[in-house]
C-alpha cells in the first residue's frame, strides 16, 4: 500500500510559534501558565505541562504567576484582569488571529456594524468579539441570519482563520442585501486554505484518508469534512493506536493530512503503523 502524506501536515507557523515562545519563557521564569490550552492537541499539551506549560481553565486557578497567552487568543476582560493583578504576560497570539482583531477595532471606529463568520463557541472568536460593540454579529451558518441581523448603513465583515472560502463566501454573498456599504476582510490563514486545497487532491486519488490531530481542533475537523465528501473511507483520529486495520482493506493508497497543532512525531508513529499493516 503508498502512503501519502500531505506535504503542509504539521504545525502551522502560529502553533510552532507559540509553543517555541511558551517554551522560551518557561527557561527563563519556571512554571508558566496557559488560560485554556495553549493549541488544540492533547497530546502535546500534556507534554508540555512536564516542561513547565500548566493549563488552568480560569484566572482565579493562580494567585499570582506568569501568564501565556494561548495562540488562540484571550477576551479583553480576561487580559485586563490579568494587568490588574500584576502578572506577567507572554502573548503568544497566532499574528493571523491578531491581525482579525485590528480589523475588529478598526471596523468599530468606522462605525460599521460587525458580522463575524465562525463558530461562537470557539476562543478565536470570543477573542476577536471581544473588541468588537456588543451589537455585533456572530454567524455560524447562513441560516436565520434575518433573526440576527438588521439592516445597517454600514457592514464590516470577517471570518474565523480556519474556515473554509467556500462558507465564507456563501455567507458574505447573503449578507449583500443587508447594507449598501461593505468591508470584507477575508481573514482565513493561507494554510488553512493550503491545507484544504490539499486535502481535496489527496481524497481524490486516495482509497482511505487519515486526518490527524486534536478532536477539539477546529481547523482538523474541517480537514475531515472536506474530506468525507469526497472519500467516504476518512477517519478522524488522534494518534496511531486509533487506527483498526480493517479501515486499509482492499487500499491501494493511503492518503495522510494533518491539522495545524498535530507534532510531526505522531504523524510519524501514523505512518509507521500503516506500514506495518
Amino acid at each position: 500500500m503508498k502512503i501519502i502524506v500531505a506535504k503542509n501536515s504539521g504545525f502551522c507557523f502560529g502553533v510552532r510559534r507559540a509553543i517555541d515562545l511558551a517554551k522560551n519563557f518557561s527557561k527563563n521564569v519556571g512554571v508558566v501558565y496557559t488560560i485554556g490550552p495553549i493549541i488544540h492537541n492533547p497530546q502535546v499539551v500534556n507534554k508540555l505541562e512536564k516542561s513547565g506549560i500548566k493549563v488552568i481553565k480560569k484566572l482565579s486557578d493562580v494567585k499570582n504567576g506568569h501568564i501565556v497567552i494561548r495562540a488562540h487568543g484571550i477576551p479583553k476582560k480576561i487580559l485586563n484582569d490579568i494587568k490588574k493583578k500584576g502578572m506577567k504576560i507572554l502573548d503568544a497570539t497566532c499574528p493571523y488571529v491578531t491581525r482579525s482583531k485590528k480589523y475588529v477595532e478598526e471596523l468599530s471606529k468606522e462605525g460599521y456594524q460587525i458580522v463575524i463568520i465562525g463558530n461562537p463557541n470557539h476562543p478565536e472568536i470570543k477573542y476577536i468579539s471581544s473588541y468588537a460593540p456588543k451589537d455585533r454579529v456572530i454567524l455560524l451558518t447562513s441560516e436565520n441570519i434575518q433573526k440576527k441581523l438588521k439592516y445597517s448603513k454600514k457592514l464590516g465583515i470577517l471570518t474565523q482563520t480556519t474556515q473554509s472560502p467556500e462558507n465564507f463566501t456563501k455567507i458574505a454573498a447573503k449578507l449583500l442585501r443587508y447594507s449598501n456599504e461593505f468591508k470584507i476582510f477575508n481573514t482565513i490563514c493561507p494554510d488553512a486554505i493550503n491545507r484544504q486545497n490539499e486535502t481535496v487532491k489527496l481524497a481524490n486519488k486516495s482509497d482511505v484518508m487519515i486526518i490527524i490531530g486534536g478532536k477539539n481542533s477546529a481547523n482538523t475537523k474541517r480537514l475531515t469534512n472536506i474530506s468525507k465528501k469526497i472519500q467516504r473511507r476518512t477517519h478522524h483520529i488522534e494518534t496511531a493506536d486509533e487506527i483498526k486495520k480493517e479501515w486499509l482493506d482492499g487500499s491501494k493508497i493511503a492518503g495522510i493530512v494533518a491539522g495545524a497543532s498535530t507534532p510531526d512525531w505522531i504523524i510519524k508513529e501514523v505512518v509507521k503503523i500503516l506500514k506495518f499493516y
